[in-house]
Formats: C-alpha cells, structure tokens, sequence
C-alpha cells in the first residue's frame, strides 16, 4: 500500500506522498524578487547611469528620467504580471511573440521553421536523432484496465508505479499518453467477404443481415466507411544527449574538468578544457546508452500493475510523431514507406534492415549489432558518413536538381504542412485547432488516480506528456537539507502560532529526508503537459472549459494554465520528442509516492484483433471486441442472469454476429426450454429432435487426429471415453436412486470387455470408429454373460468373488433393463444415427422440448445433454472446423456427479477439439456448490453477468468480483424497450472486467425477437415503424417459417413456400400437410426424430457442389 509508507508519533502522522510546487525550483531571493529579476533592475540601473556620464550634459537628467521611468515600469509590471512566471519569462515571451514569424509554412522557399517544429533531427533504424543532438527511444506500456477496480486494486496500482520510479527511473523520462482513432475497417472487409461463402448465399436472413451491415458501414461508392473508436496509446520515452555521456571523456577527472564545472566561472576554464572522443564514439556511446535505459525501463516496467512493456522501433516512434504534427492517423507501412531507405549509416544497426522493414528485423539487428567491436563499427560509420559527404558534394557540381540531404527529406515527412500562431492556440494544417496547457497546481498530497478522469475521457482529443526528471540521492538531500534549515529560519522570526506550523513542517521535511537516505523514497521534478485539439476555435474553447473541469474538479483537484505566446514551446515540450521547453518552473517537485498516485496506465478498451462485438463499454461507449478463439486459457463462456436480465438476447446477438464474422465456425444449439427455436428457423438450421426414437451410443468413439493427440496431457482417449462412459451410466443410476458401491468394479470390468471385445485397440486410433464402438446391447449382454457364467471371465480370484460378481452383474442387469429391446431407453442401445457435425450445415438445432417435462423428464433431459455432449465432443475431433455449442439452462449438468466427471474433461480439452462451450442459466450459485464445478467454470474464461439482485458474496467472492463490480451486477438494468439496452459485466481472463451495454441493431434485433406464430410485426406497424424495418421483419417471418415448414414437417422448400402464400390458418396448414404426405406416400411426419438433413439443406448441398464452397 502507497499509504503505509508513513510514520506514526505521538501527535502526528507523515506521509511520503508530497508534491511541493517550489521546492527544488526558482525561488525569490529578496522580497519577492529572484536573482534574474534583480540583475535585470540593475542592468537597467548601470547602463542608465553609464549612458549619463557618456552624453552631453544636457540629456544626462533626461537620460536620468528615462532609467528612472523604466524601472518604474519594471516595478509595475511586476506587479501586474501573472502570478505563475517570473518578469524575466513573462517579458522574454511578449517579445519573442512580438517579432516571432506568425505562419509557418512548407511551401514556401525558406520552410526550416515548420521543419524544425518537430524537433527531429533524423530518424535511425534503432532511434531518432532530435535537433539538440539527443538519441530518443521508447517502449510501450501495454495498459491495465481499472473499470470498477476497488480502492485495493488502485493502492496496488499507485504503489507499482511508485517502486518503479524509485528503483528505475534515475534518468530523465517521459511517460506520454496520446489520443487515436481505430477505424472498423477490416470488421466490414471480413462482412463483405462472407457475402461470397455458400452458407450464406444458402441463408437469406443472415445474408441479409451482412447486406445490412455492409450498406451501414459503406458509402454510396462502395467505399468503406465504418465507425472509429477513440483510444488511448501509452509510452515511456527517453533520451541521450552529450551531457550523459561526458562521464565518458578521460579528461573529467582533472583540474581543468573540476575548474569547468564551477559556477560562473566554469565557462572560462572550459574553453581550454579538450574533447577526447571523437563524434563517431561520442554517437556510439549515446547509443549504447540509450540502448542501456531502454533495457532498464523494460525491464521495470514488468513489475507495474496488470501491465506490460516492449520496445517501440524508430519507425513507430516516428509514426508517433508525425500523428502528433498531422493531427492524423498514420500506418507503420506508410511512414515507412516515406521515410525510404537509409542512404547513410551513422550507427551501424541499420546493416540488413530493409527499407520498409519489420520491428523484429530491427531488433534483430540490435542484438547482431552487439556482437560486433564498438570501434570498428565507429569508424566504418563515420567512413561511410564521409563518403555520402563527397557524394553529395560532387552532385553539387552538377548542372541537375540537388536532391535535399536526409535529415531534411526525414523533417518534411513528420513536420505539419502550415502552422498559424495565435496567442492561446496553434492551427496545424487549417483545419485542426490545437492549445496546450501545463498543470501550475498540484494538491500537497494527491489522491490515488490523479489523472484518471481526464485518462478516460475519450471526448476530449488530448495528449498528455508526464516529465519526470529526478534529483541524484545527494541532490535530494542537499535540497531537504536547505529545505529544513530555510524552516527553521522563518521559524525564529515568526510568531508563536505558526511556530508549531512550521515544526509540523520541519518534522515532515526530517521524514522524507530520512526516507532518501534510506534509498525508500526518491524526489522528482515533475511536470504534466497537455495538448487539446478540435476541428474549430469554437470546440476548442468549449473543450478548454471541459478540460478545466475536470482538472480543477476531484480527484485531481489541480489549477490548468494555457502556454500563453508560448504555443511552439508547449507543443514541442507535449510532442514524443520534445524535451521541457518551458523551463523547470513549470514543474513542481514530487517524491515517488506522489508520481505513483498519478498511475495514468489504466485503460478502458477491449478491441481484440478478428473480435466481434459484445456491446459497448458503460463508461466511455467504445466497443468491446472479443475473440474467443485468441484466447490462451480456452475458449469458452458463461452466461447468468435473472429470467427478463436480457442474456438470451445477448447470447443470440453473439451467436449472429460470430456466424456473420467468421466461416471457420458452426454454430450448435442445444435448446431444452425452446429458447433458441426462433433464431433456429431464421437461420435454417439442421434441426435434430431428440425423443424417444432418436438414436444414440453412449459408447461411441471416433478417432482423434494427431495434433488432439500431441497437445493432449497423456490420457490416452479410449481411457478418458471409458471414464465418461462410466459417468454416464453412473448418472443414469443415480437419477433411479441406485448408488454404486462395490459394484463399480463390474462396472468398470463389463466397460472395458465391450470395448476389447469390439476391436477398439488404446495404441491404435484407426480402430476409433463409429462403426467399431460397442453398444450398450453390448454391455447387457457381458453382464448377463457374467451373471450365467462368471467362471469365464477374468474378473475375480476366489469363487466368493466370483458368486458376488455375478450377484453384482445380475442386479446391475435389472437396472440397465431399460436399454433392452421394448425398453424406454432402447433408443440408446444402438449404434448412433445422428452425425451432428458433418455435412455442410453451419446452424444445428438439437431440440430438447419432446422430452416429457415433468421432474422425472428434467432428468431425462439432462441425461440426454451428456449423451448429446459426449457425441458432440467425440465429432468435434474429427472436424476442420470450431464448433460452438451453446446450451441452455446448463445448470442442471452440473447437479450430478457423474456429470462433473464429463465436463471436466471435455472442458479440459476444449482447446484442442476446437470446442467452445457457452453456458446460459438464470443464477450463478450452481456452479460454484462444489469444488469440481468451481474448476469446470475456472476454464471459462469469458463469463457474462446480467442483472443478479440476488447474488450472494460467497459467490462473488469466488467469481473474483470487487465491491464495485458485485454492486454493478445487482443493480444491473434489464433490457426494455425504453431503454435500448442491457447492462451486463463481461470478464475476460487476460484481458480484465468491463461494464457493458448490450445493443443490437434495428435488423438484428428483428432477427433475435423472432418467434414462430410472433406477429409482433403487425403491433409495431401500429407504433410506426420505418417501413425499411417492417418489410425486414415480414422477410424474416416468412423465411422462418418456410424453414420450419421444411425442416420440421419434412416439405419441400416448393411446398412449404406454396402453403405460405395460400395464406392459410393453421388447421388449413396441417391439413395440407396430412394431404401432402398422403399423395408422396411419404411417412406421418410431425416430428422428425433422426435429425437427417431437411430437403431445403440437400438442396442446398447439391446447389454447393456446383459452386465454390467457401466454408
């Protein structure tokens, strides 16, 4: 904890956190005056007095009143000048505004000005050189996201960054932070491609709902056009100038280096003072410096919290730059591109890296680099320099155009085409107003999340830059020395009251003095820069005021102040390159602590690469992108949420967009309340009835591929099949109150014989198969076989045990009499008919609704889930492509323990099956009641909460969610109408919590609501609809419809559209049906139990095989 680096006495309790805003600054010398402003009067004094002994006698009292009259001015505008600038910088700003050039532009003959804005010298393969000479490089922090984090999770934050200043930062850094705008585009390329594939030609409503999306995010020229999301970018930047280096030089230890570094008179011994590096080992030890901090800055840069770090190469650094001049976006590609290739190697590192090359090829580069010899790269660098330098002067000789030198090719690509200076504001390139600030007052002792406000406020397009600029250990106790004794001073001449404020202060200055000493605390000189930019000088004022606001508002609770006729300082001193160009007085001092509580890596966005979109983040409106298949722990995802918190619709909203993002996947639905039934019928999916004729083999298994085999952990898959087969007849048992005791040993003896007896080898997978696996018939049959003739089998030693296992077998015979011939379960006594994942169906609906409802029918679903599971996961293996299955009301597979047993192992190897499994139910208790179920829902790594008002902190506890986070749950809004959303909290392992409002568009939300016989439509036409959105939604009722037509009642799709457009009632339509089947000869269809493919699917399948299938 930040707060625990305190001392506690008697009557008082120290902090560490300071920031003191003149300590360690300028400060007045005499009475309000400081040193430059004193000479300036005395200067005015001497030359008035000089000048009057010089001229005639008859202007010596004119030129008397005329000193005389200037320092009275002098007084006055000392007296009138802003409180924050001494008169000597208020006076140098006026009038370099006054004869400062107010257009910069590059058009013209003479365009060093705006060139030199940027402060970029040239930019290197491994680093860019700035126009002072200084080396620059950064790294980029990867943020942590703080969305509803506690109090803790802040303290943690606060005190990582705090230890990092204090262990790392012992060299000049700046932490930038910049605004900018991701577009969607590739999202709307991957919808235009699917436009192409066969699923969806062969699916109108989802081949309609990606025309939708497509034409929202298009122009009328077919050019993309889709939303931008404002983001924010963090890096650490440093730099290398001469001075870091001159510890370097042999010669600092002499008597003429001491002498040179007196005040004074340093600058007259050091004219005679010799360099003994040379420029191209005075580069070659910048370089290795810089290379020596970076390092340093990765390497801490690990500790801080929920953060990571790495290397920025000069290419995106330059990208970074010239986004900040151009006020516009920038590829890698691009900058590149225009920066060309390196005509001169001034360090050596840039030797095999291409023009246009790839980070790591530069990095790679830097690690060869450091094998080689120092001096030998030193010298053939400058070789080379001199080489182009003789080059480029007999091309001078030429009668052609001389092409600019690289340093000025480097400058024009960053610079800004025109810049026009105003007093308070800068317009970069005519169209984008930009002003920037410094923060002149901090509070004395700042709270965690200084800056966390202004951080996430993605209305206001800022960049920020944090100048940390720390004081050496002796440095800083030297200060808090003069500091203390300065105290004392004013305490002796002050009156008894503030005597003891002073004591106070005293005291606390020997504390943090103590700390220093103690290598615990560490002082800065800090500073917080700001640069606001708007499309026009009225929004730019409108976001100045806001800016203010929430500067002067809590937490930060600071005073903001615009660089006045200082525009080009400030915007060089905020831009990633530029060093502090408004001097050390717009800095405070801060020790480690108070740097800690400005923590400004927190982050609010999730926008994972080929995501797709679960609504947008509570706090700032950005999408929340997430890709299941990127992530490392898995891929798999639980829903929760009252009856009426809007998790169906969200799910469903998922399951459309993932079938209209990606090709790779097929979507599987596992409905036992009739909940999916409506998106089903949109999407023509294969639709598999499950009652009691539908034929399945618990003990099937299928062969697993070799890469399933290579990545698995060692279990072999006939042994894990054998365990899940043993869950699954356990569970059948215990659903009949028949607990296993030493029977389980038959059990496991009667599994193992059906599999041998089958053929099915462990070390031979090509025996996996369908046809091969046993059947429970199989398993009757050993058992009554042991029953009869125990004697033939290898199952006991001693004929006790022998008589008991025939006892066992014959009683676990009775039991398993249901899966006999004539019994309710023969159904599951046969060889599996149902291939759920082959074919080319992309949409399967599993419906669980025939089965009976009553409690006795709950277990029979649930039974048949883990078959269906179990079958689900064994086709998995064996297909090209990710299956998504998602099950509702999925609590009840986690009331048995048999079931456990299964999941644990499917979800363990969902990665490899390329499984993904999304888990609805209305509470989240269940799944957390044992150990076991608690470890099966840790290997989903996305869960989604909606609304759970009753959800207890035992389980939010072992969800890991904060205060904040279980309050956001309870208090969650339900989707309405009114409201236009749903609230939920999505947690995505690696990535963090974020709030969520789930919204689906006008289209989709159509699509969603869809239920068979829903004439919702008709009502909505009442309340006006856009007729747009109700011939959309007709669309979709009728190709619903004559899905289910088709794929329930076993029509042609000609049939099914000729019922449709009779406009017949539902008595009409059934009666139709029985004539239609009567003229076909066709069997009485009203369910179809076998799950074969729908007439509309074959069809489908045969107008594929004619075209390319894209799937």
């Amino acid at each position: 904890m930040v707060n625990s680096m305190s001392t506690n006495t008697p009557d008082h309790d120290y902090t560490a956190r300071k920031i003191h805003q003149s300590l360690g600054g300028t400060t007045a010398f005499f009475r309000g005056y400081t040193i430059g402003e004193l000479m300036l009067f005395l200067a005015v004094a001497f030359v008035t007095v000089v000048a009057a002994t010089f001229v005639p006698a008859a202007l010596t009292i004119p030129v008397l009143g005329f000193g005389l009259m200037l320092t009275t001015l002098l007084f006055l505008l000392h007296k009138v000048k802003p409180r924050y600038l001494w008169l000597t910088e208020w006076l140098a700003a006026r009038l370099s505004w006054a004869i400062k050039n107010k257009e910069y532009t590059h058009g013209g003959e003479d365009n060093s000005e705006v060139r030199y804005l940027t402060r970029l010298q040239r930019v290197y393969p491994h680093a860019i050189e700035r126009t002072d000479g200084a080396l620059v490089g950064a790294m980029k922090v990867e943020p942590a996201n703080m969305a509803l984090e506690d109090d803790d999770a802040w303290a943690k934050a606060v005190q990582s960054l705090s230890e990092f200043a204090n262990s790392t930062v012992d060299f000049p850094v700046k932490i930038y932070v910049t605004s900018r705008e991701v577009d969607d585009d590739e999202t709307v390329r991957a919808h235009q491609d699917r436009l192409a594939d066969a699923d969806v030609r062969s699916r109108p409503v989802l081949k309609r709902l990606l025309e939708e999306y497509v034409g929202a995010n298009t122009t009328d020229n077919g050019e993309i056009d889709s939303e931008t999301t404002t983001i924010r970018e963090y890096y650490l930047i440093t730099a290398v100038n001469d001075d870091d280096i001159e510890h370097f030089d042999t010669t600092d230890d002499s008597v003429l280096a001491y002498l040179a570094d007196l005040p004074a008179i340093g600058r007259l011994f050091g004219r005679f003072q010799s360099d003994d590096l040379t420029d191209a080992e005075r580069e070659q030890f910048k370089e290795e410096h810089l290379e020596s901090r970076l390092t340093q800055l990765r390497r801490g840069g690990s500790s801080l919290y929920r953060c990571s770090v790495s290397p920025v190469d000069a290419y995106d650094l330059a990208r970074i730059t010239k986004e900040y001049w151009t006020c516009h976006p920038e590829e890698y590609a691009d900058i590149t591109n225009a920066l060309g290739t390196f005509p001169i190697v001034s360090h050596g590192i840039s030797d095999g890296v291409p023009a246009t090359p790839d980070p790591d090829d530069v990095l790679d580069s830097m690690v060869e680099r450091d094998s080689d010899s120092p001096s030998d790269m030193a010298s053939s660098d400058r070789g080379e320099d001199t080489i182009d330098e003789e080059d480029d002067a007999g091309s001078s000789d030429g009668t052609g155009d001389q092409l600019p030198d690289t340093s000025t090719m480097h400058q024009s690509v960053i610079a800004p085409s025109t810049v026009d200076w105003e007093t308070t504001y800068a317009v970069i390139n005519d169209e984008t107003y930009v002003r920037t600030f410094w923060i002149e007052q901090f509070p004395e002792e700042p709270p965690d999340g200084l800056l966390e406000r202004l951080l996430l406020d993605t209305e206001l397009q800022t960049d920020i830059s944090i100048h940390l600029d720390p004081f050496d250990s002796q440095s800083a106790q030297d200060m808090m020395a003069d500091w203390i004794s300065d105290l004392k001073i004013n305490q002796h001449d002050s009156n008894s009251l503030k005597s003891e404020d002073l004591q106070e202060d005293i005291d606390q200055a020997k504390y943090m003095r103590s700390l220093v000493r103690a290598n615990k605390a560490s002082f800065y000189r800090g500073g917080v820069f700001i640069r606001l930019a708007a499309d026009s000088q009225q929004e730019l004022d409108n976001q100045t005021t806001r800016l203010r606001s929430i500067i002067k508002d809590a937490p930060a609770n600071c005073t903001l102040k615009v660089a006045s006729r200082w525009q080009e300082r400030g915007l060089a001193t905020v831009s990633p390159l530029g060093a502090n160009e408004l001097g050390r007085d717009r800095m405070s001092t801060l020790t480690n602590q108070a740097v800690g509580a400005m923590f400004p890596f927190s982050s609010n966005y999730l926008m994972m690469d080929e995501g797709i979109e679960y609504g947008y983040h509570g706090h700032n409106g950005s999408p929340i992108h997430i890709n299941p298949w990127a992530l490392e722990t898995g891929h798999s995802e639980l829903v929760v949420g009252m009856p009426g918190a809007g998790k169906t619709f969200g799910d469903i909203m998922r399951h459309l967009r993932m079938m209209k993002r990606r090709n790779d996947t097929m979507l599987v639905l596992v409905d036992p309340v009739g909940g999916f039934r409506g998106i089903a019928d949109a999407l023509n999916a294969k639709t598999i009835t499950v009652g009691g004729d539908t034929k399945l083999n618990p003990l099937e298994i299928r062969e697993t591929p070799q890469h399933v085999l290579d990545s698995g952990d060692g279990i072999s898959p006939l042994s894990a099949k054998k365990d899940e087969v043993y869950a699954v007849l356990e569970n059948f048992l215990n659903a009949r109150d028949i607990e296993l005791g030493t029977e389980t040993g038959v059990l496991s003896y009667v599994i193992d014989e059906a599999y041998r007896q089958a053929g099915i080898v462990e070390d031979d997978v090509s025996t996996h198969t369908s046809a091969n696996s046993p059947t429970m018939q199989d398993v009757h049959r050993i058992l009554c076989d042991i029953a009869e003739n125990p004697d033939e089998h290898n199952i006991a030693k001693s004929d006790s045990a022998r008589e008991r296992a025939a006892q066992y077998a014959d009683e676990l015979a009775i039991a398993f009499q249901p899966f006999r011939e004539g019994g309710s379960y023969e159904n599951l006594s046969h060889h599996s008919e149902i291939d759920i994942l082959e074919g080319d169906n992309k949409v399967v609906y599993i419906d669980l609704g025939q089965i009976e409802g009553s409690a006795s029918g709950i277990d029979r679903q649930t039974f048949l889930m883990q078959l269906l599971l179990s079958t689900i996961y064994q086709q998995a293996k064996n297909t090209q492509r990710n299956v998504e299955l998602a099950i509702d009301e999925a609590h009840y597979l986690f009331e048995d323990q048999a079931n456990l047993d299964f999941l644990e192992t499917a979800f363990r190897h969902q990665r490899h099956a390329g499984l993904r499994m999304v888990l609805l139910s209305q509470t989240a208790q269940e799944f957390y009641e044992t150990e076991q179920a608690e470890k099966i829902i840790g290997m989903c790594p996305i869960k989604v909460l909606h609304k759970l008002p009753e959800l207890d902190d035992r389980t939010a506890d072992k969800i890991g969610l904060t205060e904040e986070q279980r309050r956001y749950v309870r208090g969650a809004d339900a989707g309405n109408e009114d409201l236009g959303y749903s609230q939920a909290l999505v947690r995505v392992e690696e990535h963090g919590t974020y709030p969520l409002h789930i919204v689906a568009d006008d289209f989709e939300k159509r699509v969603i609501d869809y239920e068979p016989e829903d004439q919702a439509f008709i009502e909505q036409a009442i309340r006006d609809e856009p007729a747009e959105l109700l011939a959309f939604e007709e669309f979709v009722e009728n190709e619903a419809q004559r899905n289910a037509l088709a794929t329930r009642l076993d029509l042609s799709p000609d049939a099914a559209s000729r019922l449709l457009e009779a406009d017949l009632t539902k008595e009409e339509v059934l009666d139709a049906v029985v004539e239609h089947s009567l003229e076909t000869d066709s069997e009485k269809s009203s369910v179809r139990p076998d799950g074969g493919e729908s007439a509309t699917a074959q069809d489908t399948t045969e107008t594929e095989s004619d075209t390319q299938d894209h799937d």
